[in-house]
């Protein structure tokens, strides 16, 4: 056991009988240099009168190389140390600490008056903060942005009370979800080919032995990918934003009922030896060795049918839509050759039941046109190839667009929940590394500070919100990424600089700083392929939620009336603005914005912007 007076190079026995008389806790291994200069900071500007001048004595008794004793410490400690948090702190920390000034100014508790004191003195008598603490105010951004606080000493004592609460959320939600975000985008990259990389579409050609059994050049511009991922096709079928996959699309659908009326004027183009045979329109029936027989399905007709359901001759008459898709079968093909004359003894044109089949219907692109053409020309433009169809009307190319589930009625598209599984998926790499990049900073410090279930309401909301609203004004392009979300988050930030105005020493400019950030960030979002929808969307979600739920300080009764005012109002009007989007988005469909183009993408070149647009493109093709 050590002498009760201090001896140098000794433990700090003293420091641990304060600590176990606060508390009862043990703590060994206190420098005793540290613990004097600790001592001398608090008996110099602490303790008032009398007890002043006793100090200042024993302070020059110290510099003389005299030590106070232990029982003199913990009696002026104790009395300088009453405060409750403090004694947590002590039986935290193993040692008496008090808590530091903060970036507030001058220290409460030690009552400093002059410039930068505090700061001093927040270092002579250590820091209770830990790594995952964080304060109303502070945290990644303040630092980055060099935020200025009032003074402590300015505030009243129940704001500073407010001030003094720590804040130590680990942050489980955004560990979470960055780990789900890098497990997507590693299955994506290992189940999908990666895409040119650029801005603009690439022609991509190849020679390839075509329906008509010629060899020709063909080409088609592939989309590109300028974060190092897989083509938008690829990301659509996985799960992406896009209106079509969503709801039944009305103009999407109207765009189909034309096709098929168009497919009704087409009829097949057959080669002389019957090697091969295509359903196509008399004008595009151009070889000399072919014949085009109007109103004829290749492959498909009533003699060429030998199901007994679909017998009845009425079936086959009108738009080749309503007819049964019956294919001619390979065994019936003699019985088909012999046929010569109908009941009616009209003579029986066969041999568009009789050649090869050599072009079928292929879903491609964005947003699923089909074309009648080889299996071959399909799989080199990376489109689902019916082999069992002969024309357009029998597939559904949204359904082989869309994948993921399908849907529980055919035709009828109803993945609603792709309102929220973009924000887990991303386009690349790229896109990717700057998503965790932000997670890894501002969504950790402010989940820190709000904690897990509060930061993944806003996260969500902003980032279902800012969806929606990019469904609604630009249905027919995908999109994925976290974006919506995180913009919400930096709204968050907003509203923390709002509601406690009055903690900073110039409140307009942080919030200037912020708003010249979000400036910046939204002039980005004019490239092609990003989404200033979406980021618009999630930044107003974020922006009401965060006033709903974000811890903030109460700087009198009146304004904590006012807050909780704010907050119902905020919260209402979330609500309301989710049942309008999804209103506008299923049923009053077509309520876009054609002008708002300038918004999501300027058009430097004329092909600049070609996939920011809202139009639908022919989807039959020959």
């Amino acid at each position: 056991m050590s002498h009760p007076y201090y001896r140098a190079g000794e433990e700090d026995e003293g420091g641990e009988a304060m600590a176990a008389f606060q508390g009862g806790r043990r703590s060994t291994g206190v420098n005793s240099n540290r613990w004097q200069q600790k001592y001398q900071t608090m008996r110099a500007k602490k303790l008032k009168g009398d007890v002043v001048e006793r100090n200042n004595s024993e302070t020059g008794n110290l510099e003389r190389g005299q030590r106070p004793g232990a029982f003199t410490m913990m009696r002026d400690f104790y009395k300088g140390y009453t405060d409750p948090e403090t004694r947590a702190a002590t039986l935290k920390h193993g040692r008496p600490v008090q808590p530091t000034a903060r970036k507030f100014g001058d220290n409460e508790f030690f009552g400093s008056d002059k410039p930068g004191a505090a700061k001093k003195d927040a270092t002579m008598e250590g820091d209770i903060h830990t790594d995952g603490e964080r304060n109303i105010g502070e945290g990644f951004m303040a630092d980055i942005l060099d935020r200025e606080f009032v003074t402590m000493s300015k505030l009243p004592p129940e704001v500073r009370k407010q001030l003094r609460v720590k804040f130590d959320n680990r942050p489980y939600f955004t560990s979470w979800v960055m780990f789900v975000n890098i497990v997507i985008v590693i299955i994506t990259l290992a189940t999908q080919s990666i895409a040119p990389v650029g801005f603009v579409d690439k022609l991509v050609s190849r020679q390839l032995l075509r329906h008509n059994l010629a060899y020709e050049t063909i080409g088609y511009n592939q989309t590109t990918n300028f974060w190092i991922g897989p083509d938008y096709q690829s990301l659509i079928h996985l799960g992406a934003k896009y209106s079509p996959c969503m709801r039944k699309d009305k103009a999407y659908f109207e765009k189909i009922a034309e096709d098929t009326a168009e497919e009704d004027k087409t009829g097949c183009c057959i080669r002389e030896d019957l090697n091969a045979c295509w359903q196509t329109k008399q004008t595009q029936c151009t070889s000399s060795f072919a014949k085009f027989q109007e109103n004829k399905v290749c492959g498909l007709g009533k003699h060429g049918c030998y199901n007994e359901a679909y017998s009845n001759e009425s079936l086959w008459e009108g738009a080749y839509s309503t007819w049964p898709n019956c294919p001619v079968e390979a065994e019936h093909r003699d019985e088909i050759s012999a046929l010569d004359k109908d009941k009616n003894g009209n003579k029986i044109e066969k041999d568009h039941l009789l050649c090869e089949v050599s072009a079928r219907p292929c879903c491609i692109g964005l947003q699923g046109e089909c074309t009648i053409v080889s299996q071959e020309e399909c799989s080199f433009r990376k489109g689902f190839f019916h082999e069992n169809a002969t024309l357009c009307s029998q597939v559904s190319c949204i359904t082989d667009i869309c994948g993921l589930s399908g849907f529980l009625f055919d035709n009828i598209p109803d993945q609603f929940y792709r309102a929220l599984l973009p924000t887990f998926m991303h386009a690349g790499i790229i896109h990717l590394a700057i998503t965790l990049v932000f997670q890894a900073t501002i969504l950790r410090d402010m989940e820190k500070f709000a904690g897990w279930w509060r930061i993944g309401f806003i996260y969500f909301a902003s980032g279902i919100g800012g969806t929606m609203l990019s469904a609604i004004l630009i249905p027919y392009q995908p999109e994925v990424g976290a974006s919506g979300a995180l913009y919400g988050i930096l709204a968050s930030l907003i509203v923390e600089v709002v509601v406690n105005w009055k903690i900073y020493k110039s409140p307009f400019l942080e919030l200037a700083k912020l708003v010249l950030l979000l400036a910046l960030l939204f002039l980005v979002g004019l490239l092609p392929w990003i989404d200033n929808y979406a980021h618009i969307g999630g930044f107003l979600f974020g922006f009401l939620t965060s006033f709903v739920v974000l811890p903030h300080v109460n700087f009198s009764e009146e304004d904590r009336i006012a807050k909780l005012v704010v907050q119902i109002a905020c919260g209402v009007l979330s609500v309301v603005l989710f049942a309008l989007l999804f209103i506008v988005f299923y049923l009053a469909q077509g309520s876009t914005c054609e002008n708002c183009i300038y918004i999501n993408c300027i058009p430097f070149t004329d092909s600049f912007c070609q996939d920011s647009t809202m139009e639908l493109r022919p989807r039959i093709g020959g």
